[in-house]
Formats: C-alpha cells, sequence, structure tokens
C-alpha cells in the first residue's frame, strides 16, 4: 500500500509517496504558500492529485509547523504560516480529496519518521530536532509518542534562553528559534559584520576559511547544545536526533553543539544519549507523516 507525506515548511513544501516500509517512492517539491489559504490548499489538492494519477493512495498525513490540538484537530497557530489559523486542516483536505487525512506538527511526524524508520528505531526514549525556518522539536517518550495534554508538548524552540533577546515570529523574544534556524543563522551572521542573505551562502563560506562565518556557526551551535542539555537533564534521553535543512552544514554546528553539551550535561545522562544526524534527512516529516497516516 501506499501514503502521501507532506511537509509543510515554512519555505517549501515537500511531498512524497511512501510504501508500507517507509521508502519515498516519489517526490515533489513547491514554494509554501504563508499568506493566503485558499492557494496553500490549492496547492496542496494539487500535489495528491497529482500522485494519485498514477499510484492507488490509501491516506495522507501531513506535517505542519504549529500547535495543533488533539481534541479539536485545530491547528490553533502556525507562526511561520501566519495563513494557518483555528483550521482543520485535515478535515477540509479529506473533503476535497476524498480520502483519510490526517494532520501531525510537524517535528513530531518526523520523531515519528526517524523512530519508525530510521536513526531512533527501537528507542524508547527520543527526541527529534529539526533545524530550518524554525527549530521544531519532537518527542518519543515510554516509546509513544508524546504529545503533551493538548498536543502542544516539545515547543523547544519557543523555550526562552535570552530574555531580552530577538524578537520572535511567535510574539515573545529570546527563543531558542531566533538563535537556532536559518534566519537565526543570518541574523548572527549579521551581527558578526557579514552580509550573506542565506544559511546556505554563510556555510559556503565557513567552509572555506571565513571567519564570521566560522564564528556564525559556533554561536548558533552553542545554542544548539545549551537546548540538548537541556533536553538531557529534564527527560534523561536515549538519543537526540538532529534534521532540517540547514543541518546541510551538520558537522559545524555539532562540533560546538558537543562542547556546550559537555560542559552542561549531567555526565551519566550524557553518556548514555548520543546527538546524531537524522538519518532521514529532509526526508524524515514526509515520511513519518506518511507512517503516521498508516499506523491510525
Amino acid at each position: 500500500m501506499n501514503y502521501v507525506g507532506i511537509d509543510i515548511g515554512g519555505t517549501n513544501i515537500k511531498a512524497g509517496v511512501v510504501d508500507d516500509t517507509g521508502a519515498v517512492r516519489d517526490l515533489r517539491r513547491t514554494p509554501t504558500v504563508i499568506d493566503d489559504i485558499d492557494k496553500l490548499l490549492k496547492t496542496l489538492t494539487t500535489i495528491v492529485s497529482d500522485f494519485q494519477g498514477h499510484t492507488s493512495i490509501e491516506a495522507v498525513g501531513i506535517g505542519i509547523p504549529g500547535l495543533r490540538s488533539t481534541k479539536t484537530h485545530l491547528i490553533e497557530t502556525s507562526p511561520n504560516i501566519p495563513c494557518i489559523h483555528n483550521l482543520n486542516l485535515e478535515a477540509l483536505l479529506s473533503k476535497q480529496l476524498k480520502l483519510p487525512v490526517i494532520s501531525e506538527n510537524d517535528a513530531n511526524a518526523g520523531a515519528y519518521g526517524e523512530w519508525v524508520a530510521g536513526a531512533a528505531r527501537g528507542l524508547q526514549y527520543m527526541a527529534y530536532l529539526t533545524i530550518g525556518t524554525g527549530l521544531g522539536c519532537g518527542l518519543v517518550l515510554s516509546g509513544a509518542l508524546y504529545r503533551g495534554a493538548s498536543g502542544y508538548a516539545g515547543e523547544i524552540g519557543h523555550v526562552n534562553v535570552e530574555p531580552d533577546g530577538r524578537p520572535c515570529a511567535c510574539g515573545s523574544t529570546g527563543c531558542f528559534e531566533t538563535r537556532v534556524s536559518a534566519p537565526g543563522l543570518i541574523a548572527t551572521a549579521r551581527e558578526l559584520g557579514m552580509t550573506e542573505s542565506s544559511a546556505e551562502g554563510i556555510y559556503n563560506m565557513a567552509i572555506q576559511g571565513d571567519t564570521a562565518a566560522l564564528a556564525t556557526f559556533e554561536v548558533s551551535g552553542r545554542f544548539l547544545g545549551i537546548a540538548c542539555a537541556n533536553l538531557i537533564n529534564l527527560l534523561n534521553l536515549e538519543s537526540i536526533v538532529i534534521g532540517g535543512g540547514v543541518m546541510a552544514s551538520s558537522d559545524l554546528l555539532l562540533r560546538s553543539a558537543a562542547d556546550e553539551v559537555r560542559r552542561r550535561a549531567f555526565e551519566p545522562a550524557a553518556r548514555i544519549c548520543p546527538i546524531v544526524q537524522s538519518q532521514l534527512r529532509t526526508d524524515a516529516g514526509l515520511i513519518g507523516a506518511a507512517m503516521l497516516a498508516r499506523d491510525r
């Protein structure tokens, strides 16, 4: 059987046909419409319809950055996609597609993907961090996806780390996301005198030895390490898996993150919790969304 997994990011939508084993059979990418819900819905229905033109689809899973209520299935808010607000996206799409549709927080979907088909298979306690337009976190605790009382658990991207820090898209200031994300990386680079306007450009300069670019990744990596140390000390995890578009620069980020974890986490807890790169890479979210559609 085949399922469609869709990962809606703040910049791009990735979608794929995924089989029962978690293997991606077809893949599409398109820019995300963030300010017009009708256009966003049209994009999503067109993607699925195109897949249906050559493949039998059993169900659709969608990962969305934002707060999804497990009680109402409403996406209450999505800071980086403002047109998604108090919206039951799965009901709207199911009606149009005539298919079962489930939605889930995008980081939860990524965590589920890594847990059933990636770097965290067989573990009982793990966290998945996804670094892209924002910083998302999904948790598997006691062998099950952990959503909290209403579905809003895991938002470490919006845990405050600098009380008087940078403004965040969520409306607060000083969130981890303002430091550990593509926009956060760019903001740090500009503070250090760089004019690059993309994370990829900063990375390219870093691997060429540019001092400011290397310092940018060191600063962002330190904040990533603080976030990881907090998770280790709070939850006593078996693994932290890190993915997302910014992880093309994983070595630069993880090096300083590991140093920070050694300084801040309890050594016995850190010792049993390796911090590893996603095995599913940028497909983790769409694979996890498809596997959630399969398993529900």
